[in-house]
């Protein structure tokens, strides 16, 4: 069964989203806990991409069949 579509993207998405939360996980062990400007910046596109990815998968599993 290959993946194709909608849902092959949503799943890159999804993987970018780990990339930038990875990145945020970074931030947070170098600046000790303190929230930073630019950790919350990752956090904030990593939920944007993990939200994108996930209704990429609902529109190709739900809608398009």
């Amino acid at each position: 069964m290959s993946i194709q579509g909608p849902a092959s993207i949503g799943v890159v998405f999804v993987a970018l989203a780990a990339v930038f939360v990875g990145i945020a996980l970074r931030d947070y062990l170098k600046e000790e806990g303190k929230l930073s400007i630019a950790r919350k910046i990752w956090l904030r596109i990593a939920f944007i991409f993990a939200g994108v990815g996930i209704g990429l998968f609902f529109v190709q599993a739900f809608l398009v069949r």
